[in-house]
């Protein structure tokens, strides 16, 4: 594992402390089985407050920006489907999955992982994007 991708993993676990990691292909694999979802966000018909989050990174990373992020595949928000996302294939961490086209705003990664844009930036984004709803 990529020193960056080493020190970043460990900042994610100190606020997401479940957050697994699988490096395939030359990619990056993130999921966290419990992200925090805002009211309204069901699987099915189910209400949820939490529910995994997957999200991958290039091998160019920082450099080469993430985008978009993974939720389970019945995700909806108070039964609409999200705007922006589409069935996903190939998630290694099993199931279904929808992909949601997001990216982020003004990414600047420094040399220094707790500065300027990180992982832990990006994930904290995925809140902003789920407060919008479908």
């Amino acid at each position: 594992m990529r020193a960056r991708i080493e020190q970043e993993l460990a900042l994610l676990r100190q606020y997401y402390p479940d957050v697994e990691h699988s490096h395939i292909a030359g990619e990056d694999w993130f999921r966290i089985p419990r992200y925090c979802f805002p009211p309204g966000w069901c699987i099915d018909s189910e209400p949820v407050s939490t529910a995994p989050i997957a999200f991958k990174i290039v091998a160019a990373y920082p450099a080469g920006e993430p985008y978009g992020f993974f939720t389970p595949a019945k995700a909806n928000f108070n039964g609409q489907a999200p705007n922006n996302a589409a069935p996903a294939s190939g998630v290694p961490f099993g199931g279904d999955w929808h992909h949601f086209s997001w990216a982020p705003d003004g990414w600047s990664p420094t040399n220094e992982v707790r500065m300027g844009s990180n992982l832990l930036v990006w994930v904290r984004s995925f809140a902003q994007r789920l407060a919008e709803g479908a």
